[in-house]
């Protein structure tokens, strides 16, 4: 029996029987090829060993050497002493021996690193075991010679099942893949993503994974959330996910949510029509509700004088708000005295009028206006463009809310050309201030505001640096920051405000599509159709008008969209837009390939306008 050397802090190299010789569970590598084994014993034959084996004398094998480093070496020593019909116990091979477990774990790592890269699976086995036992990431970069950050991954990715693994490992689920995984908010949520991946007929892509795992997850202070209250949403059964590192909730039930919302703004509608309105319309976002009321004729308040006592009162509560906080009482008081000041709308123009109702970013629920539709102007002629036989306004087969995110986008997209023409932005920031326009007909807020360009559903959407808004939270206005500022330069400076006055760029009616003739941008930059973000929105006649102008007839055989449900076909097509491999399996054309790249919807489309270009 080969007797193991007495403790040591030292290496040694010793020159052990194969037959003394065994694999060691340290040893990461996975069972490797024949072919490779044979190969190898080829070459060793031919030229020698090259490098000696590594081993440690593990106490739980008394006895016997186990080979942490050169387990391929091993099989193919075996295979050749085989060939050669020697002796297992009569042939020795020089093997390094570790003196502690810990060096023995430490070769093992490094030499199968540095002769040929694991397969990821086993990496990733590698880092997870390494890890149990006590390592940290920084440790075990340096013993397989990658980055932090890789190791980091890579212990992401440890995290996940067995099968998961298993399935890298025998390559049905890829690298991207499994790392999207590593996103889902409970194992539950896991093991449903991980069926799906692996049993679907078509690859299923990583940003699908992603999206399909973060879906159903809001933050805390989202505004639907403020709206509702946490424990409201709680109380009526809502799962949430709480991160007791960073003190993060998310809510998991996002469609328990859109419900509660949906019935508190119905509430808002009904109580808004109880006082005689004659429409209340809802419009999420709140920085789009100019936009909604574009086309309707605003209403004026008729100014009414408030009594002595309550204008004096007025006062009061304004002198009260700055120099202290007021309480519930004096809030309500102070808002039904402003809003008596503001004056009082004319019976008839309520009867004839609504109001758009928006949700703030807060969660409290305002309301603007009040505005009247053209069809309801009580001075409008009959037969007036845009009335039906019945008299009634055709409505636009898109929800309200898809045309506000379409009409974000087709902004950004302008932005961002923008952001790349200093003289122009030079041009328009000096046209605004040469003074004379109002403060809702400027082409730019001047303020700094910034447009809101992030639609509720931004699935597809991805904005470029250039869109980016700064972290509030780490600047303030001070000397020094202002100093270090003006440090970084004229080029520095001219970048930043090129960027800053581009993302104040509005809609404006005429400005807008002026501006979009002649920068050219094209939103698919930035916006790609998802089934999410876009196809799902779209009615069921938009879709299969899609299909049939954007595929071939020659294409679509044995598809048989037309029967299938709003869902499937919506899949289809965002699998249309968004896989290469489905249209390849079509066999689309390149011409049909280059259509299906560049088409926008009418909705992210600028209206042609007419100008003289030498003016």
């Amino acid at each position: 029996m080969l007797q193991s050397p007495p403790p040591s802090d030292e290496t040694t190299t010793a020159l052990v029987p194969l037959a003394d010789c065994y694999l060691h569970p340290l040893n990461t590598r996975s069972e490797p090829p024949p072919a490779d084994i044979e190969a190898l014993a080829s070459s060793i034959e031919a030229i020698g060993l090259l490098q000696n084996l590594n081993g440690w004398f593990d106490p739980a094998q008394p006895g016997k050497l186990g080979i942490v480093a050169g387990g391929r070496r091993l099989r193919a020593m075996i295979l050749l002493a085989m060939r050669e019909d020697r002796s297992l116990d009569e042939t020795r091979v020089p093997v390094k021996v570790a003196p502690d477990e810990d060096t023995a774990r430490l070769w093992a790592s490094a030499e199968n690193a540095a002769r040929a890269a694991l397969h990821p699976a086993d990496e990733v086995r590698a880092y997870g075991r390494m890890a149990a036992k006590g390592a940290d990431p920084d440790t075990i970069a340096r013993a397989f010679a990658v980055s932090g950050r890789h190791v980091r991954q890579r212990l992401k990715l440890a995290r996940l099942p067995d099968e998961a693994l298993d399935a890298l490992r025998d390559g049905s689920l890829s690298l991207d893949q499994a790392a999207a995984l590593t996103v889902a908010a409970t194992e539950d949520a896991l093991d449903a993503e991980l069926r799906r991946v692996l049993t679907s007929r078509w690859p299923i892509a990583a940003s699908d994974i992603r999206h399909q795992l973060q879906r159903a997850q809001v933050r805390a202070d989202d505004k639907r959330v403020l709206l509702i209250g946490l424990d409201a949403y709680r109380a009526a059964g809502g799962a949430v996910q709480e991160d007791l590192f960073t003190d993060q909730v998310r809510l998991l039930d996002e469609a328990l949510l859109d419900r509660m919302v949906s019935k508190r703004l119905d509430d808002a509608v009904a109580f808004t029509l109880l006082k005689g309105w004659k429409w209340a319309e809802v419009i999420l976002d709140s920085g789009t509700r100019w936009e909604a009321a574009r086309k309707m004729q605003r209403i004026e308040r008729h100014s009414v004088d408030l009594s002595d006592a309550d204008a004096a009162e007025l006062e009061e509560l304004h002198r009260l708000g700055e120099e202290t906080e007021l309480n519930i009482d004096d809030m309500v008081r102070l808002n039904e005295l402003e809003e008596r000041a503001l004056g009082d709308y004319a019976d008839d123009d309520i009867a004839t009028s609504g109001v758009i109702l928006y949700l703030e970013t807060d969660g409290t629920i305002a309301s603007y206006g009040a505005y009247r539709r053209a069809q309801d102007d009580p001075t409008r002629a009959e037969g007036d463009p845009g009335a039906g036989a019945s008299g009634k306004v055709e409505t636009k087969a898109l929800s309200a809310g898809l045309t506000e995110d379409l009409h974000k986008i087709r902004l950004a997209a302008l932005q961002h050309r923008a952001a790349a023409q200093p003289e122009l932005m030079l041009d328009l920031l000096g046209y605004q201030a040469s003074g004379g326009f109002s403060a809702w007909d400027a082409p730019l807020r001047i303020t700094l505001d910034r447009q809101p360009i992030t639609p509720e559903k931004a699935e597809g959407l991805e904005l470029p640096g250039s869109l980016s808004d700064p972290d509030r939270t780490i600047r303030g206005v001070t000397a020094e920051g202002f100093a270090a500022f003006r440090a970084l330069g004229k080029k520095h400076r001219n970048e930043d405000m090129t960027q800053g006055l581009a993302r104040t760029l509005t809609p404006h009616r005429e400005l807008a599509p002026f501006l979009a003739a002649q920068l050219k941008p094209n939103p698919r930059e930035i916006w790609t159709p998802t089934a999410d973000g876009y196809f799902k929105r779209l009615p069921v006649p938009h879709l299969d008008r899609l299909w049939d102008e954007l595929v071939p007839a020659d294409r679509r055989e044995g598809m048989d969209f037309q029967t299938k449900k709003k869902g499937e076909k919506a899949t289809i097509l965002h699998r249309l837009f968004n896989e290469a491999d489905f249209r390849e399996a079509l066999g689309l054309d390149r011409a049909t390939n280059a259509r299906l790249d560049a088409w926008l919807p009418e909705q992210l489309q600028w209206p042609a306008v007419e100008w003289d270009s030498d003016a």
